[in-house]
């Protein structure tokens, strides 16, 4: 059980939580601001109450100057503004600045800076980020150092918008944690959601296509990705010297540490996961593929730079399982063996398919599909992917939001190789049947994409599903078989 923390935070006067900020302009009909007291930021109109300041930020989709009002009419004592509304409300406006990097700035200040009282731990990259969190905070829980963790896993978005994010991080130090480690997405990192966090350390995993709907190209991607290793920012940083971007990183700051596949001897990947020796000592972990070997030499990398002996961390990285949705095999003991994963980028599936290819089945069998209103340009790459390294791909659906499912899934069959197996199926539930039932005994099915997620967004609609459950639903009907 956490402590009994407030939900919105604490009580701040708002001259104390104004007082922050380099320059704004007050106004105040009513004269009211110097009692006024706030528990939370907001930044959806909805959650405002007595005493929740609102933050209106104009967005892609909404302005939440249009709501200053509606907050005023639920109660809100005060609203941060980038220009005056006519409303009632006292209003903070600030004309000049990043409204963002101020939210940032206003939330860790509500929260009494929380990250200065833990040790925060911070990954980003394109692919291995949850996998690395789940590992550094498994590793440190083993060694008795109370941590917790933010991601992919533990929320609605990789990194949470600023207020959250602050009242996250002070909970945890109020429930007895010492340490946090967190992903960083690109969007946190451009859209000041991190700013005003401490990061003892800083991992780097790797960088591939993704989320160019957002960045455009490939350098700015990085350069967001980059933000996280200044030094005013990540007291640490560890770096990928593998990666062609991450070699870059390492070019720009003299002090960043590489960790790279050549720190291994004698690396054997098989069924039964990783073994290799890495500084003299033998490292065993029940993960499979070789981007899992970069996972864990990134992460054992992280803790000896924090301090850990190499010992100690050998004897506790056989300890981590596999996080939900990553290479997490559904069943064992069937004549056909399936899988579920994240993979959802054309480096990510490519690695996924690999790890597969170590585990010698006889063939490999894969169903995906690519999201909607996300980076188009990988859709083709994706089917390239698959066609080569499997030896029958199910093409399907997979959130296609506001996009036709058909129109995406002709963008991945544009890249498939002429000649390979490829069937498509848009039913993802018929899809996953399907490739299991094709299956014969010794088989291997992927079914990659939605990983962890439970629930598929299409058209407007949002409806429960869940990788997991269908597969397990299909092995019944066709092995008999039934979970423990």
């Amino acid at each position: 059980m956490r402590a009994n923390c407030n939900r919105w935070g604490r009580h701040l006067r708002l001259t104390e939580l104004i007082g922050a900020l380099e320059e704004y302009v007050l106004v105040d009909p009513n004269d009211s601001i110097n009692s006024t007291e706030v528990t939370s930021l907001v930044m959806d109109h909805r959650e405002t109450d007595q005493q929740s300041a609102f933050f209106a930020l104009a967005g892609s989709h909404f302005d939440g100057h249009d709501y200053v009002k509606d907050a005023c009419d639920r109660g809100a004592p005060v609203a941060f503004v980038q220009h005056h509304v006519e409303s009632e409300i006292p209003q903070v406006i600030l004309s000049k600045g990043n409204p963002r990097a101020q939210l940032a700035l206003l939330s860790a200040t509500l929260w009494r800076r929380p990250s200065e009282e833990l040790t925060v731990l911070g990954v980003t990259g394109t692919n291995g980020k949850t996998t690395s969190v789940h590992m550094l905070s498994s590793i440190l829980r083993s060694l008795g150092v109370k941590t917790d963790a933010l991601g992919t896993l533990w929320g609605r978005l990789t990194t949470p918008e600023a207020p959250e994010l602050q009242r996250k991080l002070r909970e945890f130090k109020d429930a007895g944690d010492d340490a946090v480690a967190m992903e960083v997405s690109s969007h946190s990192l451009v859209m000041h959601r991190v700013d005003g966090v401490s990061f003892e350390a800083a991992l780097f995993t790797n960088l591939s296509q993704d989320h160019l709907d957002f960045h455009h190209d490939m350098e700015t991607y990085f350069r967001a990705k980059a933000m996280l290793f200044d030094s005013a920012r990540s007291e640490l940083g560890i770096v990928n010297k593998d990666d062609p971007y991450g070699q870059v990183l390492l070019d720009t700051r003299g002090d960043l540490i590489p960790y790279s596949i050549s720190d291994t001897k004698n690396l054997e990947l098989d069924a039964s996961g990783i073994r290799f020796t890495w500084r003299g000592h033998l490292i065993s972990s029940p993960l499979n593929g070789v981007h899992n070997v970069y996972n864990i030499l990134g992460v054992l990398t992280t803790l000896v730079a924090l301090g850990w002996d190499e010992s100690t961390l050998s004897e506790v990285v056989p300890l981590v399982g596999t996080p939900n949705g990553r290479m997490e095999l559904i069943a064992n003991d069937l004549p056909v063996a399936v899988f579920v994963d994240y993979a959802h980028t054309p480096a990510a599936l490519e690695a996924a398919l690999l790890a597969c290819r170590t585990l010698d089945p006889k063939r490999v069998i894969v169903v995906f599909g690519c999201g909607g209103e996300r980076d188009k340009q990988k859709r083709p790459k994706m089917g390239s992917v698959a066609s080569a390294l499997a030896d029958a791909t199910v093409v399907t659906s997979d959130n296609s939001r506001d996009e036709d499912p058909a129109e995406i899934a002709r963008e991945v069959l544009s890249g498939t190789a002429v000649g390979s197996e490829v069937i498509l199926e848009l039913d993802r539930k018929r899809a996953i049947e399907l490739a299991i039932n094709m299956a014969e005994e010794g088989d291997l099915v992927l079914i990659a994409g939605k990983g962890h997620e439970t629930t598929q967004r299409s058209q407007g609609k949002e409806a429960h599903f869940d990788d997991h459950e269908v597969a397990r639903q299909i092995l019944k009907s066709k092995f008999g078989w039934s979970p423990n």
